[in-house]
């Protein structure tokens, strides 16, 4: 299908403020007086924002300023002490789950989220508990319990809670000020991890669910009122019905107009967003299609606007000024939902206002952020889906070798990508910009079976096998053995690493390996500062990569850390879960270092007489059947990899315990474990299901005992033998 609108397009002119009411407004921030600014706690404002470099201590935004950079200009601690880092203080947290958010802190209050969208206020000095929020959750709804943190601004604090509604709370006492459903249809499966922006007075929110059958928005509230302002849709509904926006008009010529518009479409903006008060723009991360399979969601192809995209929108309206499509025609889980740094930066004789983004697909891209002009796009990791991105379209070069309508086939990077919802620093002062990535790839292939289209269940309309499954070494019977589907590829097997990356240069600077991917911050003092999942904290060299610290704390981190001031002395924070190595039963925390050389005292156990999630050997026995473990791997896929195969987001059920495994039809059926972030499966799956993914999951933990200190298994001599008349016209077809 040709699409007359591709990227980058400038929508529209950009509306500006008239200056007698600019002037009115900034005069009024300025004096504390607009818009009920009357707290003493937490009242961040536009001029606190923008000049965020002269309370260096402060940490006022998810991104610690309003270019969402991750750096701090705090030099206390440096290259001289850092080796002395030590304890300061923990809060232990409710729960024992994968934590995902960076505290803010604010005139000495830590204020950050828990799961679900819980809230604390701490003593940022002591970590002494000042207040906690504990949203309310639908008990029958399904939902992820991950949560990205909180929103400082006016004497508030905004938190979207996983089930949708938006609170205001007073940053004071934690009260509530203001609540607003956020949903538009809650017969669909939508939810919320990420946090809320602010852009101007508004707050900004979107949501979860691409795969689930929900069709993508972002919302504008008053943040006074909590007031709707505007709505934009991601993707085009019923063409037979009124368009939302006038950019979906003109969007829906990049979908085939007999699209499945009950499937959705997906585009949510699950996550990164940022908002230049300079330019008056807002920036948005739309998510991947649902399904996946571009086939099924939109049979006679096309871009399928405005998924994987960037989209720069004015605030004051609500309307699109332009865009930028990094996956056109998605077909891999490649959102572009990824966290965005704003910088200038010299390219040539020019200083531009960029925009720099990683998004799954393992390109590195850097646009003119007022004209959404591209500048840069390089991959970061090993990517055979497309070669280069044109410069002169904007365009990704596929190379064939990711069209998987005709067959299974190996690709990289993986669903997950190769950079992901971890925040990346920038450092002005080398340059850098520091990315946790990974490198990886998963076979994908047509649905096995005629897809179904099925509320409330996920609908990837894809068939993948990757992360931990490649030990099994089974693939289906219709598949080529996978020594066929690798060959001329590289390991695909999940591997971690910090990288440094030129943005300019466009170009690897160093890299360190890590056990799993978790976020970054930098500062001035020449330190590049990232928990991981293995439980350790570790400081390096901005510049050279060496490593200058090495502490262990005993949780396992995905979060970026935070750095902060208060009395004149240097604070890191982070949220740790149980530690991968350490067992999932202890609880979660914040953990606070300083200057001490004090040991990091271990976490807190949830309770006595529980058994540790290490064990030679698994504790109950392997009775599946080949059938089983096929129907359990599907059911798997489906429903439970999105978070059981990514390092420090939920436990490896490879891993299970003796009490884990009586309790597990409790777990999955009747959300015994929802407060601690494992939702409720009930109205998902039904008993039988439940039992395949068990019997799968067993499997797979024998496979791993048995083939210890071996390496994972990648291939299978039986299964390539079951294999050698292979025949893809058996392995399932795109039938919408």
């Amino acid at each position: 299908m040709k699409n007359d609108h591709y990227c980058p397009r400038a929508v529209q002119p950009m509306k500006e403020t008239a200056p007698a009411m600019t002037a009115f407004l900034l005069l009024l921030s300025i004096s504390g007086m607009a818009l009920g600014a009357t707290s003493r706690i937490g009242n961040v404002t536009p001029e606190r924002l923008s000049n965020v470099d002269s309370e260096p201590g402060e940490w006022l935004t998810q991104g610690q300023n309003w270019r969402q950079t991750y750096h701090s200009t705090l030099t206390k601690i440096n290259k001289r002490n850092v080796d002395q880092l030590g304890f300061a203080w923990a809060f232990d947290l409710d729960v024992g789950a994968s934590f995902e958010a960076t505290p803010v802190v604010v005139d000495g209050v830590m204020f950050t989220s828990g799961t679900f969208g819980d809230v604390y206020a701490l003593d940022a000095a002591k970590g002494k508990l000042r207040w906690s929020f504990k949203p309310k959750i639908e008990p029958k709804r399904f939902v992820f319990g991950v949560h990205r943190g909180v929103t400082v601004w006016r004497g508030k604090v905004y938190v979207p809670s996983a089930d949708g509604y938006l609170y205001a709370l007073d940053a004071d006492t934690g009260a509530v000020v203001w609540k607003v459903d956020t949903f538009t249809d809650r017969s669909r499966a939508f939810w919320i991890t990420g946090a809320a922006y602010i852009a101007k007075e508004l707050v900004i929110v979107g949501n979860s669910g691409a795969e689930w059958g929900t069709r993508g928005y972002v919302t504008a509230y008053d943040s006074q009122t909590g007031k709707q302002a505007w709505r934009f849709f991601v993707v085009p509904g019923d063409p037979m019905r009124p368009y939302e926006n006038p950019e979906l008009e003109w969007a829906a010529k990049t979908w085939d107009p007999q699209s499945n518009w009950n499937f959705g479409g997906g585009g949510n903006p699950w996550d990164g967003m940022a908002y230049d008060p300079q330019l008056n723009l807002l920036y948005v991360g739309t998510g991947n299609g649902g399904p996946w399979n571009r086939r099924l969601r939109s049979p006679a192809g096309g871009d399928n606007l405005f998924l994987a995209s960037i989209l720069a929108i004015n605030p004051d309206t609500g309307r699109l000024v332009w865009y930028y499509q990094t996956t056109p025609g998605e077909d891999w889980d490649y959102g572009a939902s990824q966290k965005m740094i704003l910088s200038d930066l010299k390219i040539g004789d020019k200083v531009r206002k960029v925009l720099m983004q990683a998004p799954k697909n393992g390109f590195f891209y850097v646009l003119d952020r007022a004209t959404g002009e591209l500048l840069a796009a390089k991959p970061i990791v090993y990517t055979n889906w497309a070669s280069e991105v044109d410069m002169k379209t904007g365009r990704p070069v596929e190379t064939g070798k990711a069209d998987y309508s005709r067959g299974p086939k190996l690709v990289f990077p993986l669903e997950s990508g190769g950079h992901n919802w971890h925040p990346m620093t920038y450092d002005p002062g080398t340059g850098l910009v520091y990315i946790p990535v990974q490198e990886a790839g998963a076979v994908f292939a047509n649905p096995l079976e005629k897809f179904e289209f099925q509320l409330g269940r996920e609908n990837f309309g894809v068939y993948y096998r990757g992360g931990m499954e490649w030990e099994d070494g089974k693939t289906p019977k219709c598949w080529p053995p996978l020594t066929a589907l690798r060959a001329g590829e590289p390991d695909p097997r999940r591997r971690y690493f910090l990288r440094a990356w030129d943005p300019i240069g466009q170009k690897l600077v160093w890299e360190a390996k890590a056990a799993g991917r978790a976020g970054v911050i930098s500062t001035d003092a020449g330190i590049v500062f990232q928990g991981d999942a293995d439980g350790r904290f570790r400081a390096f060299d901005s510049a050279s990569g060496s490593k200058l610290a090495d502490i262990e704390v005993g949780g396992s981190m995905g979060a970026s850390p935070m750095t902060y001031l208060v009395k004149g002395e240097q604070y890191i924070a982070i949220m740790a879960g149980p530690s991968l190595k350490g067992g999932y039963n202890v609880k979660g925390r914040i953990i606070a270092l300083k200057i001490s050389r004090a040991h990091v005292p271990p976490p807190t156990p949830k309770s006595a007489g529980l058994e540790a999630n290490a064990v030679a050997e698994p504790p109950v026995p392997d009775t599946a059947t080949l059938a089983d473990i096929e129907l359990g791997s599907r059911l798997f896929d489906a429903n439970c990899a999105m978070c059981h195969t990514q390092a420090a987001r939920a436990p490896d059920l490879r891993q299970m315990t003796l009490a884990d495994h009586k309790e597990f039809f409790d777990i999955v059926l009747k959300g015994s474990r929802a407060q601690k972030g494992m939702s409720n499966f009930g109205g998902i799956l039904n008993e039988s299901e439940a039992k395949a993914i068990h019997d799968y999951v067993t499997h797979l933990a024998w496979v791993r005992y048995k083939w210890q200190g071996v390496g994972d298994r990648l291939e299978s001599p039986d299964n390539d033998a079951a294999n050698q008349a292979f025949d893809p016209r058996e392995c399932g077809r795109v039938q919408p």
